[in-house]
């Protein structure tokens, strides 16, 4: 027997022994035994992740409910938590060691600093030139990070609690979602409690009597992101065994009613269509997932939704059904000249900025100044207003950081996505688990085509679903494996049982 050349292969319940009830995990470096004040400071970590995450939903609800008087400060209220997380991350070494797309994420940050100092020393002074430069330079470089932070140190109880609060939330977001709907367009539930004009938020109209609901946000697009995030994590958790799920199948079905009903008063084409592509995803694990069960789930499960959806939405909200369709129908007149129509339209964000890469200057005309706010704040550059022919997130890139840095931007974006889409697909293919897929299917399109540097709420969510989703993925490889990563007692005794026994193993093939 030749044992000298022996690789031995991860015991099974390596890669899939999970914590009772957990839909995935995923730390990237060893953790100290339990009580340990890494452990201690991996948990506060978590704890300022998720307040970040439970302030990108409501802190629009503040701008408008609470002091919109101050709603540019409170636009920025999650940051603190953030650089805290970020500070946390350095004093205990919880940034992951191997991994040269974080790597790259970091040098960005700088070669952003430095790209502004320029922008701003050959441009002449203003104070929008400078509030755009600060506000383009968060956007684009102080989030990317907290993506493979999250990726390194979130386990299997940390996504959990994430879906669970999601799913949660949904109900209550619909209800306020319907309210919106039904109340006039002035309403102070739609446009806030602010008496000055100029401190309201107009939301775009669905038709005559509706306007488009935002939910806890101040834009659509806000709770777009909430809601396709739910469907992903609603699909993840019907695909699992009954003993895992965080929550049970009457809540579950609660939760499908609340997404349903935001979806159905949203009026935003979008977000349908986006959970229609969740539920793509979640049939292609019929195809490349791994277990009997979960690919028959996986094979009938979506389709079943869509087409309960389907019969019940003109049923059960005919007002919302009759809204939307009137919105399509124009939109698509509208798109008429587009070629492609709708699907032309989406993939018209791969090319669109080849047009400016020979017209912006090589500095770019400053960082923000492609984004909403400029448009906002009447800034101009040279007699130019930037924000006014920008549409698609890459060629924002070109306004905001030139032609060399926004290919470059563009470029990690493709590269990030193409990696993560490996390790999900690797990751799916290894382990019945689902949720990889589910995260993916959001954090891709994101990562890809959402406009992440030019929407808040866009940004946030992409960047903090990519690191789920990188957590998510992480954990069903073993430890030779180059995405593999050491656990810890965080991850539960089970887990740590696994890597015992295979430990075991080695030595007995050592021995051989």
């Amino acid at each position: 027997m030749r044992t000298g050349r022996m690789q031995p292969r991860a015991p099974r319940e390596l890669s899939e022994a999970r914590p009772a009830g957990a839909v995935s995990a995923s730390p990237s470096a060893p953790a100290p035994p339990p009580g340990g004040a890494r452990e201690a400071a991996r948990k506060r970590l978590v704890h300022v992740v998720l307040i970040v995450y439970l302030l990108a939903i409501f802190e629009g609800s503040i701008r408008k409910y609470v002091a919109p008087q101050f709603g540019q400060y409170i636009f920025f209220v999650r940051d603190p938590f953030l650089i805290y997380a970020y500070v946390l991350a350095v004093r205990f070494d919880f940034w992951p060691r191997d991994s040269g797309l974080f790597r790259l994420s970091v040098l960005m940050c700088f070669l952003g600093a430095l790209l502004f100092a320029l922008q701003f020393a050959t441009g002449s002074y203003s104070e929008p030139r400078l509030l755009l430069g600060v506000y383009g330079w968060r956007s684009y470089f102080l989030y990317a990070p907290l993506a493979f932070l999250i990726g390194a140190q979130f386990n299997a109880t940390d996504l959990a609690r994430f879906a669970k609060i999601t799913l949660l939330l949904a109900v209550p977001i619909a209800l306020l979602v319907s309210a919106q709907f039904f109340s006039p367009m002035n309403a102070p539930i739609n446009v806030g409690i602010a008496e000055d004009k100029e401190l309201q938020f107009k939301g775009m109209g669905l038709d005559a009597e509706h306007v488009r609901a935002t939910g806890p946000f101040t834009s659509t697009a806000g709770l777009q992101q909430f809601v396709v995030t739910a469907c992903g994590l609603l699909l993840a958790s019907l695909l699992l065994p009954a003993a895992r799920r965080q929550l049970g199948m009457a809540a579950l079905l609660v939760s499908a009613g609340a997404i349903l009903t935001c979806v159905a008063f949203s009026g935003s084409r979008g977000t349908l269509l986006q959970c229609v592509l969740t539920g793509v995803f979640a049939l292609s694990i019929g195809f490349i997932g791994r277990g009997a069960a979960l690919k028959t789930k996986a094979l009938a499960l979506p389709s079943a939704l869509g087409a309960a959806a389907i019969v019940l939405y003109p049923i059960v909200f005919p007002t919302g059904f009759a809204a939307f369709v009137n919105r399509w129908n124009s939109a698509a007149l509208n798109e008429a000249h587009v070629e492609g129509g709708l699907l032309g339209r989406a993939l018209y964000g791969f090319v669109d900025f080849i047009r400016l890469i020979e017209v912006v200057p090589a500095l770019g005309y400053g960082l923000g100044y492609g984004s909403n706010a400029s448009i906002l704040m009447r800034a101009t550059v040279d007699g130019v207003r930037p924000g006014e022919f920008v549409e698609t997130d890459f060629a924002r890139h070109m306004v905001d950081l030139g032609p060399a840095l926004g290919v470059c931007y563009i470029a990690f974006r493709v590269a990030l996505v193409v990696w993560l889409l490996r390790a999900v697909v690797s990751a799916t293919r290894r382990a019945p688990d689902p949720l990889p897929m589910m995260l993916f299917a959001y954090a891709g399109y994101t990562l890809l085509l959402g406009q992440i540097s030019g929407n808040g709420s866009i940004n946030v969510y992409g960047w903090l679903f990519t690191g789920l989703c990188i957590a998510a993925t992480r954990a069903v490889f073993p430890l030779n494996h180059p995405l593999g990563v050491p656990v810890g007692a965080s991850m539960g005794r089970r887990r740590s049982t696994a890597f015992a026994r295979a430990s075991r193993a080695r030595s007995t093939v050592a021995r051989g």
